[in-house]
């Protein structure tokens, strides 16, 4: 493997794109150091206050099977794997390496990260893309889950990468004057998927999580779901890492169930942040609404924290990406509690404990989640959820039971 470089460039607040440093990878390892001017800057900031302090020493990561060399902070504001699937499909030749693909979609991924191949090369601004635009995309998603040709000219039209996990076919949109990400169904779906997360989100928040907006719109090829990005406002974009980036996780071989869990969730923002007097509370509702749901694809990747702009403090990402999964129920991809990834009372219980929240407040959290999710199949059916797509999530949302359990063994 050639060595390959690129620098990266941070927005502090302002619009303006500020030089951060440089990463060189090898076949050994990656090596980051941050720039002098940047670390002089007093509204500089770690980028991973773990695993890339603010200082100038030059910081390693090794190259092996399991880890990229490349921090996965900035594989966070990389595209995911819908977004590698548009550029290999749209670049010629396609990019490869992580490196390459960092590259090729600075600016599309989330967080306030960008990239460029050389120190003096300005990052490239974010194509604009009307809502007008969003049933011409859906075709062109379509095109990309076939394995068909893609139109070479609409490549600016493409989200290359969310940074916010997932498969899905999706799109970035302006709408309303907002920035939202536009998720289309599959022809593989087992249910209506934007349909069931629009749903799902709009419990989550009725359930006391933070969430982003959502809409659902009905277009000539079917419904889209909007989810307003919350990594970007009007006070400029927000930096973000991923609990995955933080514990330095990248491969499944690597598992360590103290750190992959909603406890080791609670441990880490108590760690890069001071501001965590109900950050038990919020990972412990987020943890038995995935339960509720049969929300099982819960990865490091879907929990993030971030740092708004122009402000110091880390917080807990709104939740996204809250949505049932048909596809395996039951344990969750990371561990509840002490007893592993499998809900039971005793789980909940262990877990609302290593997060500091007492037992008469989960059980109050627990009430609040299953009056929401208790109703489940109404909500489903006024937004037009079919009977059949029903049957398949009540698998799904079966483990409900298990969070009543915890709630009735305290009576």
């Amino acid at each position: 493997m050639p060595t390959e470089k690129l620098f990266v460039h941070v927005d502090l607040g302002d619009s303006k794109k500020v030089l951060a440093g440089q990463l060189i990878v090898d076949d050994a390892q990656g090596r980051f150091k941050y720039a002098k001017a940047y670390i002089d800057n007093p509204r500089a900031f770690a980028l991973d206050p773990i695993n890339l302090p603010l200082n100038d020493e030059v910081h390693e990561n090794p190259r092996t099977r399991e880890t990229p060399g490349v921090f996965g902070v900035l594989i966070d504001a990389g595209p995911d794997e819908w977004g590698r699937r548009q550029l290999t499909k749209t670049r010629k030749p396609p990019p490869v390496s992580h490196c390459e693909f960092l590259l090729a979609a600075s600016g599309e991924g989330v967080g306030a990260l960008h990239f460029t191949a050389e120190i003096d090369e300005k990052p490239k601004p974010t194509p604009p893309r009307p809502f007008e635009n969003v049933v011409h995309l859906q075709h062109i998603a379509e095109d990309i889950e076939a394995g068909r040709e893609v139109d070479q000219s609409l490549e600016p039209y493409f989200f290359h990468g969310s940074g916010l996990g997932g498969a899905r076919p999706k799109t970035l949109i302006e709408h309303e004057g907002r920035s939202w990400i536009a998720k289309f169904n599959r022809d593989i779906d087992l249910v209506d998927m934007c349909k069931v997360e629009y749903v799902s989100m709009r419990m989550a928040r009725e359930a006391g999580i933070t969430v982003p907006d959502v809409k659902i719109g009905a277009t000539a090829r079917g419904p889209v779901l909007l989810v307003e990005r919350f990594d970007h406002s009007d006070k400029g974009q927000h930096h973000l890492v991923s609990v995955a980036s933080l514990i330095n996780k990248f491969d499944i071989t690597q598992f360590d169930e103290a750190a992959m869990s909603y406890p080791g969730i609670y441990q880490l923002g108590v760690r890069i942040s001071s501001n965590t007097d109900f950050l038990g509370e919020d990972v412990l509702r987020r943890m038995l609404f995935n339960i509720a749901i049969g929300n099982t694809d819960d990865h490091l990747r879907n929990h993030a924290f971030y740092k708004m702009a122009n402000t110091s403090e880390y917080l807990f990402t709104p939740g996204y990406d809250i949505v049932p999964n048909t596809g395996l129920q039951g344990s969750h991809a990371i561990a509840l509690g002490a007893f592993g990834n499998s809900p039971s009372r005793d789980n909940i219980e262990a877990a609302a404990q290593r997060m500091g929240v007492d037992h008469a407040r989960a059980v109050k959290i627990a009430g609040e989640v299953l009056a929401v999710t208790n109703g489940w199949q109404d909500r489903m059916t006024e937004a037009d959820v079919v009977a059949s797509d029903i049957a398949i999530l009540e698998r799904c949302f079966a483990f409900q039971s298990v969070v009543q359990e915890f709630v009735d063994r305290a009576a």
